[in-house]
This record gives C-alpha cells, structure tokens and sequence, in this order.
C-alpha cells in the first residue's frame, strides 16, 4: 500500500514537470495577435507583449490556468508596454496573471476588471502594473479604476495616482453569491494623489454597497500606502462584513478609514502620518462589532467626521444605507500622538439619535503637547467602557477611565514611541512607514527643478496674449507701465503670474475695437495655476466684458486656482450676471485668494454658485480674501453656494481676515456675502459699514461659522442660525478719516481692536 502511495505521487509530479515543460512562449505585437494566442492558451504559457504604446487595446483575458500553473499575460518589459486611448483589461477564468502593464494616456469607462461578460475571476492576480491620470473629459463622468468580482484574487505591487473624476479608484463588489466570502487580498500597493471631487464618490478604496453590507467579504487589505488621498472623507470605505485592514500606512491624506457600513472587521497595526497637515482623519466607527487595536495615530488635524478617533451615533431602525447603532465596538491599544480630539456620538440629531452601546476604549496612550481637550462628547457616553487608558497632556481636566500620566517618548525615524507601551507593538510601525509599496518600475515622471522663465512685456494691442500663448511651463510676465488691450481672451494653460509694476500704472483690458469680443478677460483651465499682482482689471471701455476672470468650461475634472495680489478690479458692471470671477457647473478651485486689493464698482463679485442641483457639490475648496475693499457693488462681493447634505466632502473654507464691505447691495434681498451651505467660515478683522440698502449683511449657519472682532455699522443685521458664532462685534461709527483709504481716527472703535491686536479693518492699501 505504501509502494502504491508513492507511485501516485511521482505520477503527479511527473504529470505536472511534463505539462510545465509544454508551456510555451508567446510573443504578440498587434492586438489581433494577442486574441489569438489568448484563445490558445494552457496552464503554464505566458504571453508577452512586445513593449511600445498599444492604443485602444481592449484585452479580453479569458482563460483556464491551473494551481500551480497559472498562465501569464505580461510586458515585454515591466513598465514599457503603455495601453493608451480606451484600453482597458478583463480578466475572467482561473489562475491568470496579468503583469507590468502601464495605463495611462487615456481613459476607459473601467480599467482593469476581474470580470468579463458574467465571467468572473477566481485564483487571478493583477501585479506590478500602473495607471496614472487615466480620466475622462468630464467630471461628472463616473468610473472605477480597478473592478475586483469573483473570489481569491489578488492586486498587489501596483501603481495608481491621479483620478479626478466621479467614482472610486477601487471596488470590491458582492453582487451574486459569487462575489461573498471572496477571499480577496489587496497588498503591496501604492495609492497615489487624489485631489478633492468636492462631491460624494472620492474614495480610493470601497468594499461592497449599502444594499450589499451585511454579506461577508473578508477581504484582506494589508501593507499599503495611500499618499495624499483626498477625494473625500472616505480613504476606504468599508461596506460589508469581516474585512481586515492591516499593516497600511496612510500618508497625509484629507479623510479616514471608514466603517460605514457591515459588521465585524478590524483595523489593525496601521499608520496614520497626518503631519498636521489640515483634514487629515483616522478611523471612523459605524455599525457593529470593529476591533480597532495596535494602530498608530501621528499629527491629525481632522475634526467632527475626519478626527483621529470617531464613533458616530446611529439612526433608530435605520435603512441600509444609513447608520446603523454602534455595537460591541472595541479601541484598544493605540497610540495618538498630538491629534485631534475623539468624536464620539458624533453627527448626533434628531434622526442620528441612538449613542453607541456595549463599546470599549482601552489601554490606549493619548498624548497632547497643548490643553487642547482630548474627547468630545456629542451624547451620553454610557454605552462606552472607558478603562486603563493613558493621557499625557497638558489638559489637567480629569477624565473617567483616563488616568494621567507623564511619560518618556522617544524620536523614532518619523514617530516618537514611549518608554511604557501598554502592551502595544510599537516594533510593526518602522515596518510599516519603511515597507515598499508600488511597481518594481517607477511610474513617476520624474522630479525637474521647474525653472521659472521671466519674460518682459510691452503695453499695447495683443502684446499680452501672445507672450502668455508662447510661454511653456511656469512663467512670469512683468509687464511695464502702461495699457495692455486684449484682441482675444488668455487661455491659462499652465502656473502662470502677470505682474505689472504698479497697479495705477498698470492696467488690462479688452480693445473697444476688437473684431470679437468676447465676455471675460481671462480664463483658468483645470490644472493650472493664475496669479495677477500689480494690476488692474477693468471692463469701464467694454461693458459687454462680462467677467473678469472665469474657471473652465462646464463640467472639467481636476482643479485650478487664482491668486490676486496688490490689484485692483473694477467696473465690471454688466447687469446680466457680470462679475468679478464666474465658476461653471462641475468645475472645482483648490484655492481662490484675493490679498491687499481693491474691487470697486462691479455688478457682483465672486460668483461660485453654479452648483444648483442640492447634492452637495460646490466650485471652490478654498476661499480666502485678505486685507481687501470691496466697494460699490450692485449685489454681493461672494455667493459661495453648497446645496444639500454631503457629508463626504470637507464642505468648503471661507476666510475673510482685515477686509472692508462698503456700499454693497441695492435692495433688501441683497447680501453683502452670501455663504448657504459652506461648512467651514471663519471672518474676523473685517468692517460692514455703509450696506444701507440691505436687510443682512451675511447669514451663518453651523458651529464652523464664525465672526468676530468686527464692525457693523450702517449695514443689514448678521443672522445667525445652527450654533454659529459671533463675539467682539461693534456697532460703532468707525470715524474714518480717509474714506478712500479707510483709514480710521486715532479715536476710532477700529483701533487695536482685531483678534491679532491690530486694527479692524484695512491694514494696508495700495
């Protein structure tokens, strides 16, 4: 019996040397050769695509490998067989291996799918291959990157950076039984930028639906690096049962590890490197049954949905698709370090009403080199088991179930660890931060020092738009004293900056007599960069000039932003919607930043409202206006508009610091600034004087909005709703004694008065 044992295993052994040494070789060049050797394949064989660029290739690799011969699709060389256009790749069948494809140059309504006319992929893998920037025309055009379906496959070694358009970079989907209990492991890989969507559907990772939550997946994603993803709240959002989250460093990016819906998964050994960089969050609890342990926390900034720790209240008999009540949660044995403070009942209202129950907080170390405060409670915390946790702050406010204590920490690589660790492995977060993620190739173009070109300009007719259409790459144009009329509209393409030598010298606008004219002087596409110092922009000639600056056209992904300095904008007077800057439908600003200027005269100002369908979307992250006369407008100087209830999105900053309001509006129902929706408003340092026509000056609405240290005199009243905040305001006449300057009286109620002990108001005009 035992001679016959061994017979059958060198019979085995023998069969599967004979079929690996049939394996063959196939190279293909053309894509009809490729269809061919696919139809052709066996276990063991692997096709090699000859290195080049392979334009809309759209491969269909469907077929049957064994489990210990797995029949590969790979480049020639890894990183030199570029699929361009619309390419895209189906891998559908049983152990397939596709390696060292590069995607980039184009875009596919998918990527890369485990998937292929209801044929799913099961012991398959997708390793060492790349997509970058691979988007659409528009960005409301929704795709997914990579598509994973059927059950123990696995992404690993890859590359993938730049998506900026609507839908996920990555999913795992559990439609059909199939898809459960997958198996899969996503690992190794390195998740690259992602800028803001300004809009739900900006996660990098999502695993499962609402609809499909409470069916397990037990994916396994471990050793990654998601480096400045910030599409929105969720890096991952996790949507189905026992998942596990581990070993994965995320590196400065605006948003958390969300358990937004399912049950019983964990998180654990992670990094989180905010580097005190703004938004930066950690993990996010819903639903029942998490584990949070062994993770390390480091400089986040992230506050309500973003903080370092959040536990959110839930919704009594609450849909799928909405939050359910945390349970049997357990956050133990972490480490935060100089972070924001825990979230817990967070979201709390009338709908999210249910606390979190049968919950632990444990044996965690919390330390906070300020008093800043360590939790915040949005509820009765009962339901929550506070025990051995270790607070080293200097917030003396005592805490049940924190004992405080002073410890030893010590600088290791980018993290301090302490001398008393709790029973925590701080050995697995040098592994983590120093674990190599991506290709075996480097994908990145790699890193120039940009040499800004200066170029000289002369005023005149055209002179402008032709040096700005010649520039290539990052430019300075100093333009001397004197008029520059514009033929046509500028086009920036690229980080640009006009300076001209002063702004009462130096001024631009559209020719009277142009054979065209157009509505704006200039426009921004996505990607670039406009900034304008020393200038003035006027339309006083050429009233059919209705902007003086707009965004790009409807609908463009990516973003851009503009820079105004020591400027001035005036007589923009067009009375059929003419403003200062105009943003279009779907278009997003990182930054819009007005400094030390002057814009006077103008029918509206800054117009970010063309997101009017109320789902949350807006046209601007950013909103910064400084030190700045707004004067003489016949409606409003900002109409910052966010519509709807998304919680996914940072929701928009306005800050307005030192800036003055005069003879805005010229009816009631006129503002001064109009800001629905926008989450975050901070407005300090500033006057409203004169708005006599107005009923309000401005409305805030949300603990994030704020005003203080400011006059208001002469003007609509400031209405207040949702817990906003107003403090130091003065009614006072603010006895200027230049009011083109406005520069106040020595006696003046301005003076000294402003948050950082200056004068309200201007601080400097040119």
């Amino acid at each position: 019996m035992k001679n016959i044992k061994y017979s059958i295993t060198a019979l085995c052994t023998f069969l599967l040397a004979a079929a690996s040494a049939n394996a063959v070789e196939i190279k293909v060049g053309t894509i009809a050769e490729l269809n061919e050797a696919i139809s052709k394949v066996k276990p063991g064989d692997r096709i090699i695509m000859s290195n080049g660029t392979w334009k809309d290739t759209a491969i269909d690799f469907n077929a049957k490998g064994a489990s210990k011969d797995s029949i590969f699709l790979e480049a020639e060389t890894a990183g030199k067989v570029i699929l361009s256009g619309n390419s895209s790749l189906k891998v559908s069948g049983d152990y397939l291996v596709a390696k060292g494809l590069w995607f980039k140059d184009g875009y596919s309504k998918f990527v890369i799918s485990f998937m292929s006319k209801d044929k799913v992929a099961t012991n398959s893998r997708v390793t060492n291959c790349a997509i970058t920037d691979y988007n659409p025309e528009t960005k409301a055009e929704s795709n997914h990157w990579v598509e994973l379906w059927g059950k123990n496959n696995r992404f690993d070694n890859n590359y993938v950076a730049g998506k900026n358009n609507d839908g996920c970079t990555l999913v795992v989907w559990l439609k059909g039984e199939e898809n459960h209990q997958n198996q899969h492991r996503i690992d190794h890989n390195y998740f690259g930028e992602r800028p803001p969507l300004g809009a739900n559907g900006g996660e990098t990772i999502r695993i499962g639906t609402s609809h499909n939550s409470m069916f397990q997946s037990n994916t396994i994603v471990e050793w990654n690096k998601f480096e400045k993803c910030n599409g929105e709240v969720e890096i991952i959002s996790n949507k189905s049962c026992n998942n596990t989250f581990r070993n994965n460093l995320f590196l400065e990016s605006q948003g958390s590890m969300v358990f937004r819906h399912g049950n019983n998964c964990l998180v654990e050994n992670n990094v989180f490197l905010g580097n005190n960089q703004p938004y930066t969050g950690g993990v996010r609890v819903i639903n029942e049954g998490h584990t949070v342990k062994n993770n390390y926390f480091y400089g986040l900034t992230g506050q309500d949905f973003r903080g370092s720790l959040v536990i959110m209240n839930g919704v009594p008999n609450s849909p799928l698709n909405r939050y359910n009540q945390v349970k049997n949660a357990t956050v133990t044995n972490n480490i935060f370090y100089n972070c924001s403070p825990f979230q817990l009942g967070a979201g709390k209202d009338e709908e999210r009403s249910l606390a979190p129950i049968t919950s632990v907080i444990s044996d965690n170390i919390i330390y906070n080199d300020t008093d800043a405060e360590t939790v915040a409670f949005f509820d009765d915390m009962k339901g929550i088991t506070f025990k051995n946790n270790t607070l080293d702050s200097k917030n003396t406010k005592k805490l049940e179930g924190f004992t405080p204590k002073k410890l030893t920490w010590k600088k290791e690589g980018a993290i301090f660890v302490p001398s008393e660790k709790n029973n925590i492995d701080c050995s697995i977060f040098q592994k983590v931060i120093a674990n190599k993620t991506g290709t075996s190739w480097n994908p990145k173009a790699p890193k120039v020092a940009i040499q800004e070109e200066t170029i000289n300009v002369e005023p005149g007719i055209g002179t402008l738009e032709k040096a700005v259409k010649k520039a290539k790459g990052k430019t300075k144009f100093i333009l001397a004293a004197g008029t520059y009329l514009l033929d046509r509209s500028i086009i920036i393409t690229d980080n640009i900056t006009i300076q001209g030598e002063d702004a009462a010298k130096t001024t631009i606008s559209f020719n009277p007599n142009a054979e065209k004219m157009s509505n704006y002087l200039f426009r921004v596409e996505s990607g670039a960069r406009l900034s304008i110092e020393k200038a003035t922009l006027t339309a006083k000639e050429t009233q059919a000039v209705k902007y003086a600056i707009v965004s790009p056209k409807d609908d463009t992904p990516g973003s851009y932003s503009v820079f105004i300095n020591k400027s001035v904008i005036s007589d923009f007077t067009n009375a059929e919607g003419g403003s200062v800057f105009k943003a279009s439908k779907g278009t997003f600003a990182d930054t819009i930043k007005i400094s030390n200027s002057i814009l006077r005269n103008n029918f509206r100002g800054i117009n970010l409202s063309s997101e009017k369908d109320d789902t949350g979307k807006y046209n601007a992250e950013n909103v910064i206006l400084e030190n700045t006369v707004f004067s003489d407008f016949s409606q409003w100087t900002l109409h910052y508009y966010r519509g709807g209830n998304d919680e996914s999105t940072i929701g928009g900053n306005l800050v307005i610091d030192h800036c003055v309001f005069s003879r805005i509006g010229t009816t009631e129902k006129d503002l001064v600034v109009q800001n629905k929706g926008i989450v975050n408003v901070k407005i300090q340092n500033s006057v409203f004087y004169d708005n006599s026509k107005i009923t309000n000056s401005l409305r805030l609405n949300g603990k994030n909005n704020t005003i203080k240290n400011s006059l208001i005199y002469n003007s609509g009243e400031i209405k207040l709703s949702g817990n906003a905040v107003s403090e130091n305001i003065i009614s006072k006449n603010p006895g200027y004694q230049d009011m083109k300057q406005f520069l106040p009286k020595d006696k003046s109620p301005l003076k000294a008065a402003g948050t950082d002990k200056k004068d309200i108001g201007i601080l400097v005009v040119n």
